[in-house]
């Protein structure tokens, strides 16, 4: 929340940064007064690359040198001077009222310095070479005494060996050296202020932590509530960051790649953001779009561009953060609109936030219109770090005390309805115990009744299985019919052919011996040849009525169970041929398409053929049964259509029966494997055909049996084989 403020003080102050325009760069920078946070000398400096003692003089002419800016960012300044060693020499004048005072100089920056005052070595950080090895931490140097009553014009050398490491990218943000000149108060109150921040990260890392350890405890006692795990990251996050801070503090003097490294997971703090929306979305019952996946790419992004030393990474933040807050407000606003219980505790942590917000924008307008001490700055009061804490904890003890309230709702609700299930149990267990007296008066009436009713169920139960194997045997018949009349229409073809073909033969016959008695070789040989062909064609055809004839006898047959390798290519042609023919020996008037996909290569199944063909057999019948309905209704252009297809699919072979018929709505296609279920007239089927295809597909081969149906459009069942 920090960024807000920082971004709504940096807007009201840009005004009043571009009325001030900077001084001129002379040769003597000219020093009358220290703002109240100190100076940046940012401006004067000489520069030159290389190395020489002669360079800490004062007297040294450094008037050809460059004049860089040192406090820029490093990757706006020249090459040159951000590697190797190099001397930065500063001109400076005091005004009467500074001269007289003690004041300080304190340098930070990322490398090893040694700082000259008027000539004289007054600090070494670290040790200057080409790429220093041990990089000082800048806030635990000691500052360097300027002594009141020195003379008016004073020079302050450095000789500097910028930080080389693999991680420079990261700092390319971060200024080369940053040089400020402070009275003793103030550089003691820059001290006090590290220790009040330390201390308020302190404070903040306790409360975060406890929320963190809080809501991870609810999620594990109501898991069904992930508002409470979500909220739990976001609090981690914001605690990790703020130990991270203390931790940076501590340390006496880590290396800069650790320091970065601990500025680089502390910029990972939007992610706790991104964390506390998705709680809001849990919490409200709101579902994530395409607006949250959006921050997730933005902070992704500004990721990135962090890793990649880009400028324009902290722009990204700020605009990022900016959505965030919005976002929230949104789902808070939202959830406000719906009235939905408790939404006003999270409005109202928000709206802490805005009032803070908008007074420290007006504190911070009206003081610099004034041109007046901002009143917040005064830490010494405490102010300032008090609506600081408040600013952050207000939203997530907000969304925290709701969700401790739903908790403790859910927890009431529950312990009603325990004092509820309890009196239920005791009302339960009196009438239980109240049937338990008439049960045991009446078990004796009972247990007579019983004996003589198990008889008679006895009875009605082998009567039951008799019927049912009458039925069973009913359908068996009923499928032999459809194949027996298949069969009639298919077996005249050849008997056709074979009577056609015998009675040429014999014509043939009496040709050849008129030719034999001629003595016409010639034409005894070619009529030899038609007779001979015309055998040919009859042995032919005679052995496909005899296949056919075969395939009635496996059909009729009781099935033994025994499964054989079985072509299902060969075996689905044969069957969708035979119930096409059986349907058209009663209905000569039909007529359908007939369509086939039979994979090649299919491999051989192990199945019971004649079982497997029964099934085949039943969902034919229906399919053209289906198609034979839908064309009775007198649509117009419609078009018979049954298709059969097969395919392998990894380790199982898979088998489509699919017309284009009636269709059946979803009450009909959840009964159609229930034995005795039908939607045909009475007397047209049993309603066990299904049922007995699902047992063999299923029981007998170990497959599934499935079916997908749209009314008034199409039907289409699927047969899936294991491969042994």
């Amino acid at each position: 929340m920090r960024y807000f403020l920082l971004l709504a003080a940096l807007w009201l102050l840009s005004g009043v940064a571009k009325a001030a325009p900077l001084p001129a760069d002379t040769a003597v920078l000219r020093i009358n007064r220290l703002p109240p946070k100190g100076l940046l000398l940012a401006q004067g400096w000489r520069y030159q690359a290389g190395d020489s003692p002669q360079r800490a003089r004062p007297d040294f002419d450094d008037s050809c040198w460059d004049t860089p800016r040192p406090a820029q960012p490093r990757r706006e300044l020249p090459a040159r001077l951000n590697t190797g060693i190099a001397w930065l020499r500063l001109r400076f004048r005091l005004g009467d009222s500074l001269r007289q005072r003690e004041l300080r100089v304190q340098v930070m920056g990322y490398g090893a310095w040694e700082i000259y005052l008027n000539g004289r070595l007054v600090q070494r950080a670290g040790t200057v070479q080409a790429n220093p090895n041990q990089v000082p931490d800048p806030d635990k140097l000691p500052a360097v005494v300027v002594p009141g009553g020195g003379p008016a014009e004073q020079v302050l050398a450095i000789r500097f060996a910028p930080w080389q490491s693999p991680l420079l990218r990261l700092a390319t943000q971060k200024q080369l050296l940053r040089v400020f000149l402070r009275s003793k108060a103030q550089v003691q109150e820059q001290a006090d202020e590290q220790v009040r921040a330390a201390m308020s990260s302190s404070a903040i890392t306790g409360v975060f932590g406890l929320l963190a350890l809080l809501h991870l405890a609810f999620f594990r006692y109501y898991p069904a509530q992930r508002a409470n795990l979500y909220f739990a990251f976001f609090a981690l996050v914001f605690a990790l960051n703020s130990l991270l801070v203390i931790l940076q503090w501590a340390l006496a003097s880590p290396p800069l790649e650790v320091a970065l490294l601990l500025a680089l997971v502390r910029a990972l703090t939007i992610c706790g953001y991104l964390w506390a929306v998705r709680a809001l979305y849990a919490l409200f019952g709101f579902r994530p779009g395409w607006v949250y996946k959006g921050l997730w790419v933005g902070f992704w992004v500004e990721t990135a561009f962090r890793l990649f030393g880009s400028k324009y990474h902290s722009y990204i933040g700020l605009a990022l953060i900016a959505w965030i807050f919005v976002e929230l407000l949104r789902l808070t606003g939202r959830a406000l609109r719906r009235r939905q219980r408790g939404a006003w505790i999270v409005g109202a942590g928000f709206a802490v936030t805005i009032l803070i917000l908008v007074v420290t924008i007006a504190i911070v307008g009206v003081s610099t219109l004034l041109k007046v001490p901002n009143p917040l700055e005064q830490r010494s009061v405490g102010v300032y770090a008090f609506m600081e804490l408040l600013l952050i904890l207000s939203p997530p003890l907000g969304i925290s005390l709701y969700l401790a309230r739903e908790f403790a709702l859910d927890s009431q609700l529950l312990q009603v309805k325990l004092g509820e299930v309890e009196r239920l149990s005791a009302q339960t267990l009196a009438q239980e115990q109240e049937k338990q007296a008439l049960l045991a008066a009446q078990n004796e009436t009972l247990e007579t009744q019983v004996t003589q009713r198990t008889k008679q169920l006895q009875r009605s139960l082998t009567d039951l299985r008799a019927t049912q194997a009458q039925l069973i045997q009913r359908e068996k018949m009923a499928s032999l019919g459809e194949l027996t009349a298949g069969i009639a229409h298919e077996i005249q073809n050849p008997l056709n052919f074979v009577n056609n073909f015998a009675e040429v033969s014999s014509e043939l016959m009496a040709e050849l011996r008129e030719a034999q008695a001629a003595g016409d070789a010639e034409e005894v040989t070619a009529l030899a040849e038609d007779v001979t062909q015309n055998l040919g064609k009859i042995t032919e055809h005679g052995k496909r009525a005899a296949a056919i004839v075969k395939g009635m006898l496996e059909h009729s047959r009781t099935s033994t169970g025994e499964r054989v390798l079985t072509d299902i290519n060969a075996l689905c042609d044969e069957y969708l041929r035979l119930a096409y023919q059986g349907l058209r020996a009663k209905d000569k008037s039909f007529n359908a398409t007939l369509n086939t996909d039979f994979a090649p290569g299919l491999p051989l199944v192990e199945a019971a053929g004649a079982d497997l063909g029964r099934v085949l057999l039943n969902l034919f019948g229906n399919a053209f049964y289906a198609v034979q309905k839908r064309q009775q209704t007198g649509e117009s252009c419609y078009k018979p259509t049954v298709s059969v297809s097969t395919q392998q699919v990894g380790r199982a072979v898979e088998i489509r029966v699919r017309d284009s018929g009636t269709g059946m709505p979803e009450s009909v296609k959840a009964k159609i494997f229930q034995p005795f279920f039908t939607t045909k007239p009475t007397g047209d089927g049993t309603g066990l055909g299904l049922s007995l295809s699902y047992d063999i597909v299923t029981q007998g081969h170990g497959g599934t049996l499935t079916v997908e149906s749209q009314p008034g459009n199409f039907t289409e069942f699927l047969i899936s084989l294991p491969l042994n």
